[in-house]
């Protein structure tokens, strides 16, 4: 029953990203954008050296990552649900 749940809440997490990588990647590039214009605009940094953060860890350019992560984690998905089935 535990490989089931489990799977089942893997194959739900994996299936958007392997889908729809794009959603996510330009939701957080629009965030990166955003906090830079604050940022440049005098907003107080909420934490020690944020700007440099930001920049030094720019958000991916594809969705390859993305896409494949949500891949392996449908099959791992998949995976336990086929052997909760087992007997």
């Amino acid at each position: 029953m535990q490989s089931l749940a489990l799977g089942v809440a893997t194959l739900i997490g994996g299936l958007p990203k392997a889908l729809w990588p794009a959603r996510k990647r330009a939701a957080s590039v629009a965030q990166w954008q955003n906090r830079l214009a604050e940022l440049d605009g005098g907003a107080p940094e909420t934490y020690f050296e944020e700007r440099r953060a930001l920049c030094a860890y720019p958000p991916h350019r594809t969705d390859r990552g993305t896409r494949i992560g949500g891949i392996i984690a449908a099959a791992i998905g998949l995976a336990l649900i086929a052997l909760s089935f087992r007997p």
